[in-house]
């Protein structure tokens, strides 16, 4: 029995941890945003923004020169922007970046 506890706890730790995101469905790009004096970017899809951990702009997904991944989800961003491929972008359900919703990761469709 005192086994079957830690093993709970640890799986019900890292459930949480896989559920901590959301993602759109594969969408197009429409707008590619940076500047504000900052090494940051937004991208818009032209649909309805995730927010679920109710960011204050939600205005876009975001990302900054902070977070982990930026640089890889910019040169994604760009890559796909510039071809226009669709995307799936996902967002954390518990922390913003620059005030939207936080990419934490971005998948190119072919």
């Amino acid at each position: 029995m005192r086994i079957w506890v830690p093993a709970f706890v640890l799986t019900s730790l890292f459930t949480s941890i896989a559920h901590a995101q959301s993602a759109t469905g594969p969408v197009n790009l429409t707008k590619l945003r940076t500047g504000w004096a900052a090494d940051q970017f937004a991208l818009e899809t032209g649909q309805a923004v995730l927010n679920p951990a109710n960011c204050p702009v939600p205005n876009g997904y975001h990302s900054a020169s902070t977070d982990p991944g930026y640089k890889t989800y910019y040169s994604t961003a760009l890559t796909a922007f510039s071809l226009g491929k669709n995307v799936t972008i996902v967002v954390s359900n518990t922390e913003c970046s620059v005030g939207g919703p936080r990419i934490i990761g971005l998948w190119m469709e072919k």
